[in-house]
């Protein structure tokens, strides 16, 4: 099974910071929708109603794919593209993070962070997220 290895390093009242390993087995193919990290996640839980983290900065290495960040709910929404063979860092707190701005009020959200791949499904292909979370 290709892995994906989430873990919350820092969580404090109002933000988190989250580290995440993929690593492709060379058969499961590429992800689609995965889960990083949900509402039930957190500390408190947060519910599915109310939409829950705000990304504030993203450091990243990915190799041989890209990733798409996206907000969970019936339609994915994609928020920013992790490109491929690059280390990189992202800052959104010039203009207070990317937030999920689905629909008002929020019918189809259910505050889950996902990622989908590109490229994800040769064996050896591996990368590194670190996210900087702000908890709504």
């Amino acid at each position: 099974m290709s892995q994906v290895t989430t873990r919350i390093v820092v969580e404090g009242p109002s933000h988190l910071v989250l580290h995440a390993f993929l690593e492709s087995n060379g058969y499961d193919g590429e992800l689609d929708n995965h889960v990083l990290l949900s509402p039930v996640d957190l500390t408190p839980k947060k519910t599915a109603d109310e939409p829950a983290l705000r990304i504030m900065q993203v450091w990243y290495s990915m190799v041989w794919f890209d990733v798409v960040l996206k907000f969970g709910g019936i339609v994915p929404r994609p928020v920013w593209t992790l490109t491929r063979d690059s280390q990189n860092h992202i800052d959104f707190r010039a203009f207070g993070g990317a937030s999920d701005y689905g629909t008002v009020p929020p019918s189809d959200q259910n505050g889950k962070l996902l990622i989908s791949t590109n490229g994800f499904a040769p064996i050896g292909s591996q990368g590194s997220l670190v996210l900087e979370l702000r908890k709504r």
